[in-house]
């Protein structure tokens, strides 16, 4: 383990021992309540520090010597499973050892990774998600949630919502991606990138499509992926009617139903519909007779709106997106290469943990037509 992580490491436990004072009775004093800021803002900093750190390393490291060697192993791997009619797992990490060689898994995740975020709400908001977690993702380290539990404790309780109680639920989520025997023969070296990228895309598609379900968690019943926008569709902050359409009093009002639940806002608070909603609210009248839209510049009342398919047509939802945290947990991906001989095709599955959690549902709120 190196230094700074044992120090990040030090420093989360001395914050969790002020948390766990903090939410006690007594509570802090003035001056441990500076201590709790001073922590909660060095962690950040060592985090950012290590995370920019690693990433020049394993950019130094990802020679183009060693990147040919590491898709050229994944060809001869796909190709083994061929020969052989069998599963075979997909090794990860360079054939030769050398010190350019790292922890494999952690580093592919990061080639997943940006084809998954891309399709990702959170990621046009800032946000990311957090990886290689051990445990439980580090709640006090997402942008507006210190803010939360240092300014708002009482309202968790009376939330019935514990810091202490917020448990992530790392889900096994996984997909199949077929490629032809004909591309595979053809020797694309480039196979490898191509398959990380449908995998990225799908992983992407799956999340999106249980954070933005109007039902509850869909799928198994131990789903640690949570839908942003269940509860706040089955009971609408604020609804319309079909004949008049959305009004920016209706929009405010969204925005406001929100500000009454005491939610800290920050830069993650954003609009959100699908591309019907964002083109009829970006010919829609501030009010009659004005030349200002609701929808102008990409923006809403102030805050950015954001598009996405995955919301329904008749529905605008306003929320703090940082209080939805994405994880992905140690050990990374396990991908393997499977020949279908009926289809002639080789099939590339990835099994990999991950979990949306709400920290607060009173972070989000939804306009619904009546």
């Amino acid at each position: 383990m190196d230094k700074d992580l044992e120090e990040i490491i030090e420093l989360r436990a001395r914050l969790g021992e002020l948390n766990k004072k903090r939410t006690s009775p007594d509570g802090l004093t003035d001056e441990e309540e500076r201590s709790f800021a001073q922590v909660c803002a060095e962690i950040q900093e060592r985090s950012a520090d290590r995370a920019a750190r690693i990433a020049i390393e394993l950019s130094s490291r990802n020679s183009a010597e060693d990147l040919y060697e590491l898709d050229k192993r994944f060809l001869d791997q796909s190709l083994e499973a061929l020969k052989t009619n069998t599963s075979v797992a997909i090794e990860l990490r360079a054939a030769t050892v050398t010190a350019n060689v790292v922890k494999s898994r952690p580093e592919i995740f990061q080639e997943l990774l940006k084809p998954l975020e891309d399709e990702l709400v959170h990621s046009k908001l800032g946000l990311k998600m957090q990886t290689d977690v051990h445990g439980q993702p580090v709640w006090p380290l997402i942008a507006g949630v210190e803010a939360h539990i240092r300014d708002e404790a009482v309202d968790l309780q009376d939330s019935n919502i514990s810091v202490d109680k917020i448990s992530a639920l790392p889900t096994r989520v996984g997909c199949i991606v077929p490629i032809s025997i004909q591309a595979i023969n053809a020797s694309n070296i480039k196979l490898r990138s191509v398959i990380f990228e449908r995998m990225g895309m799908a992983i992407g598609t799956l999340l999106n499509t249980q954070l933005f379900s109007t039902t509850a968690t869909i799928s198994a019943p131990n789903n640690g992926i949570h839908s942003i926008l269940a509860a706040a569709y089955a009971s609408p902050a604020v609804q319309y009617a079909a004949a008049t359409g959305v009004t920016f009093k209706d929009i405010v009002a969204l925005e406001t139903s929100v500000l009454t639940r005491k939610v800290k806002l920050n830069d993650s608070a954003a609009y959100v519909m699908n591309a019907r909603m964002y083109g009829d609210l970006k010919s829609t009248p501030i009010e009659k007779g004005n030349p200002h839209m609701i929808l102008e510049g990409g923006q809403i009342n102030g805050y950015p709106a954001i598009v996405t398919n995955f919301m329904p047509d008749d529905a605008v939802l306003f929320g703090v997106f940082s209080y939805s945290v994405l994880a992905e947990y140690a050990d990374g991906p396990r991908i393997a290469a499977k020949y279908d001989g009926r289809k002639d095709v080789m099939e590339y599955s990835i099994n990999v943990d991950l979990s949306a959690t709400n920290l607060r549902a009173e972070a989000f709120a939804c306009l619904k037509k009546k």
